[in-house]
């Protein structure tokens, strides 16, 4: 640490002496100029202009130069058709921002029909709520007080989901199944705010809620009506403990502060006296859960301290947070998470438990404490440190114009004149000492001046996390599983390195079984349930500790969308998304990370055995080789030897992503287009240059077995099979997906001044050779 100090403080000496230098020098040669008639000093001056090196036009620059290779016109003329759009979300800068989607939904989309049909109204509003079967009969009944304008979403922490098909809207809700995870933890990992970005209001309720004086219609109108950012019903105060702030008032509509005991508020504007509700019951505007998502911490899975730090994200927080007395609700106080802990030393499990919600509520408030801290001494020592360069290069400046008139005159009489310009010379002093200098007779001013000086805004944030010091914003998050016990430091004593996804029904469960077991610790196993099926797959151990996603006839690329968010699958090397009808036979993921890794493959697929199935001849397999990046196709498939299919092309069904390739694939990846058809045309946009980091491992190889199982999971209509629906629409899906590729791509030309007029616009690329003739 004293090495650091020190070499902070060398570095800052230096770079306030060149300051200093820089500033002589310029003011000599004002001074020098000034105090004679003659021109000629004046064109000494210009002489350096004119020879120091500046920035000139780039057209200027390249017409004094003569290239006799043509190949360099080739190449500014392929630069200058490569797509770079820095204002993109970071990952996504290779692609034309007309075919970007930064945010997603979780509205169910239909296997057939026209994708601008699926919806006939999008929800509002989400409600979440994290449960075990125990309780299903009071969530049915709280369910029941949300109308269809709400998605309803269920963390599972015990693994049953099936079990809750008895109730009819079950079978439209999307349920999570994650052993022994809580609900900040699920959370963090389902509600990224790019993902629930619809929703005007978001509910993150427990389970043990009593509804009966609730209705969630009028509880939306009463938030909207008095403007609160972050809210929760009022409590009953006849029940449980609670804190004074969240019980019910019976006298109002909505109240914003209240009184506590003596001594535990220090500001009536701050929690537990305002700007305060608890995490059993809270309800966050679509914006202010943008700022609380950044702020939830991985690895402090159970939230306490949180309701007292949820006033970072709202202005000012002591009207935007409130209690909602008209519309309330009863906290039934059931330990039933906290019985999912692990008894130890003679202690009951739900101990363990409270033992660890206290000590992460001190972690939690350290890290605040820290983050600030850190963001004040930062914002004082770069202000400081500004007004110390400003003040030195003026000083540098006086002084050189001094030396400089002294130069010309020998007069020592200037001397006078310039020390009394720098005795006036505005510099930055101490904060306490322009307090102590300023005369105001209203004391309010100060404290005023004093809460402006402590609010943070960080534009280099997130967006959304503007409010929060720097230290504190978690940006990205995991899968990986926490206890609910213990040292959160002693969670993990491993972290797998990749992410393997399968899209699966139950009939298919010994397949999956057999390819899951392909795969090592080194991987976190994530299923896709199509079919509402997954309490049936017990019977498989790995299944216990994989990650269960059900939503009933959603495709792959519905999930992926929605669940594979780049910054959740961030910790991982590599990320599999992958079909449900794959032999493995001949398949070892660990050697197949290793061949990817040495050939350098950010965008891959293993071979697919040519015996079975029809396919492109880019995936088959080929026998000699470990891996290929490049094939032939019949004549006139292939526009460029370099482009698809001939080259930079894997197929659908099971593509394998480094993290950097999904974080742009992910970006592409439409929300109405659930089948994915044409996106394999399309992921060379994403990885560069693409014929020679797309390709096929050959040496690990798979059968791609054509079961149609989702397909037949379509709907029967004016005499065609349920699979001929899913297959129209999967092919009017590429067309769409191509069109509005091409349409992106030439705004994006046309929005940098090229003439497109003699493009020829393809899925695969457009051919420098038209832009470099025309």
């Amino acid at each position: 640490m004293f090495c650091r100090s020190n070499s902070l403080k060398s570095t800052e000496t230096m770079r306030l002496m060149l300051s200093v230098c820089c500033g002589i020098i310029f003011g000599f040669i004002i001074g020098v100029s000034f105090p004679s008639s003659s021109l000629t000093k004046l064109n000494i001056t210009s002489s350096i202009v004119s020879n120091f090196p500046i920035a000139r036009d780039r057209n200027n620059v390249v017409s004094d130069q003569k290239p006799a290779d043509p190949s360099i016109k080739i190449q500014n003329a392929t630069d200058q058709l490569k797509i770079w759009v820095p204002s993109n979300p970071r990952g996504a800068e290779r692609l034309p921002p007309g075919i970007v989607a930064s945010e997603s939904d979780y509205y169910p989309r239909r296997l057939w029909g026209k994708p601008s049909e699926d919806l006939q109204s999008k929800p509002k509003y989400l409600v979440t709520f994290t449960v075990g079967i125990k309780q299903k009969h009071n969530i049915d009944a709280a369910v029941k007080k949300f109308s269809d304008d709400f998605t309803i979403l269920l963390f599972h922490y015990d693994g049953k989901t099936t079990e809750w098909d008895e109730f009819e809207w079950s079978k439209k809700a999307i349920h999570v199944s994650v052993r022994k995870q809580t609900k900040w933890w699920y959370a963090k990992r389902f509600l990224h705010p790019d993902i629930v970005t619809p929703y005007d209001y978001i509910f993150i309720w427990d389970e043990d809620l009593g509804v009966e004086h609730f209705d969630a219609k009028e509880y939306i109108k009463l938030i909207k009506k008095h403007g609160l950012e972050i809210s929760q019903p009022g409590l009953d105060p006849r029940r449980g403990t609670t804190w004074q702030m969240t019980k019910r008032r019976g006298d109002r509509e909505v109240h914003t502060t209240t009184e506590e005991k003596p001594g535990w508020c220090a500001d009536p504007h701050l929690p537990p006296c305002a700007a305060f509700v608890e995490i059993m019951a809270p309800v966050f505007s679509r914006d202010a859960w943008r700022c609380v998502w950044y702020m939830i911490q991985n690895d402090l899975v159970h939230g306490w301290g949180l309701d007292f730090a949820l006033r970072k994200c709202v202005d000012p927080a002591h009207k935007k947070i409130g209690v909602v007395d008209s519309q309330w609700i009863v906290h039934q106080g059931l330990p039933s998470l906290g019985n999912e802990g692990e008894a130890k030393d003679g202690k009951a499990p739900w101990k363990g438990v409270r033992d660890r919600c206290r000590k992460e509520w001190t972690m939690f408030q350290t890290r605040v404490a820290n983050a600030e801290k850190a963001y004040f001494n930062s914002s004082s020592l770069k202000s400081a440190e500004t007004m110390r360069l400003i003040f030195s290069v003026a000083c540098g400046v006086m002084f050189g114009v001094f030396l400089g008139i002294s130069f010309s005159t020998s007069s020592l009489t200037k001397l006078n004149i310039t020390a009394s310009i720098v005795s006036n010379f505005p510099i930055a002093r101490d904060r306490n000492n322009i307090v102590s200098s300023q005369n105001h007779t209203n004391s309010s001013i100060k404290i005023q001046n004093a809460t402006q000086q402590l609010k943070i805004w960080v534009p280099s944030n997130p967006k959304g996390a503007e409010r929060l010091p720097p230290g504190l914003v978690a940006s990205e998050s995991d899968y990986y599983l926490r206890r609910l016990w213990g040292n959160p430091s002693e969670d993990l004593p491993s972290k797998p390195k990749c992410l393997v996804t399968f899209t699966v029904g139950v009939k298919q469960k010994h397949n999956i079984d057999a390819a899951v077991k392909k795969f090592s610790d080194d991987f976190t196993i994530l299923l896709f349930h199509y079919d509402g099926k997954t309490t049936e797959w017990d019977d498989f151990e790995w299944s216990k500790r994989a990650i269960h996603v059900s939503a009933r006839k959603q495709t792959k690329w519905w999930y992926a969308k929605r669940f594979l968010h780049p910054d959740i699958v961030s910790p991982y090397e590599y990320i599999f998304i992958w079909d449900e009808d794959l032999g493995v036979e001949h398949f070892d993921a660990n050697e197949y990370i290793k061949l990817v890794k040495k050939h350098g493959l950010e965008i891959s697929q293993p071979g697919l055995d040519p015996r079975k199935g029809t396919t492109w001849p880019m995936t088959i397999r080929r026998g000699n080789g470990e891996v290929h990046t490049l094939t032939e196709e019949k004549p006139g498939k292939c526009s460029d030897p370099h482009l698809p299919p001939c080259a930079a092309f894997v197929e659908i069904m099971a593509p394998v992503f480094s993290r950097d390739a999904w974080r742009c694939v992910w970006h592409m990846i439409q929300n109405d287009l659930i089948h994915g058809w044409g996106l394999d045309f399309a992921l060379h946009k994403c990885v560069e240059p693409a014929h020679e980091k797309i390709g096929v491992v050959d040496a690990q190889w798979i059968l791609h077995q054509s079961v149609p199982s989702l397909g037949n999971e379509g709907q029967a209509k004016d005499g065609k099979a349920a699979w001929r629906g899913v297959r129209e629409r999967c092919e009017k899906e590429w067309s769409m997906f191509q069109s509005r590729v091409e349409n992106a791509e030439k705004d994006y030309y046309i929005s940098k001044g090229i003439d497109t007029s003699n493009f020829t616009f393809k899925s695969n690329g457009i051919d420098p050779s038209n832009f470099i003739s025309h």
